[in-house]
């Protein structure tokens, strides 16, 4: 099953109410961005262990490196995007 936020702090209340088996985000969001995001769910205990997939257009190397300081999985650049990557991942992580 899929579930579908609008933004981050949505996916962020939705987790805590139920939390999911994984999470792919984008950084660029409202009210709470991907980053953000992220920080939160490693700062949670009870969401701590959720792998979490960034997808995103922010391709620098400080933008990848901050989201893996932060504990992402995976950060995968939309430009370099191939389903069979993001599909990898997924089934490396479940």
């Amino acid at each position: 099953r899929v579930r579908v936020a609008v933004d981050g702090l949505e996916a962020l209340e939705s987790l805590r109410r139920q939390p999911a088996d994984l999470v792919i985000a984008d950084v660029i969001m409202p009210r709470l961005d991907g980053f953000q995001l992220l920080e939160q769910i490693k700062k949670d205990e009870r969401l701590a262990r959720i792998p979490v997939i960034i997808v995103t257009s922010r391709e620098s190397r400080e933008d990848r490196e901050r989201g893996l300081l932060l504990g992402a999985d995976g950060y995968i650049v939309k430009r370099k995007f191939e389903q069979r990557e993001l599909l990898e991942a997924v089934r490396q992580m479940l």
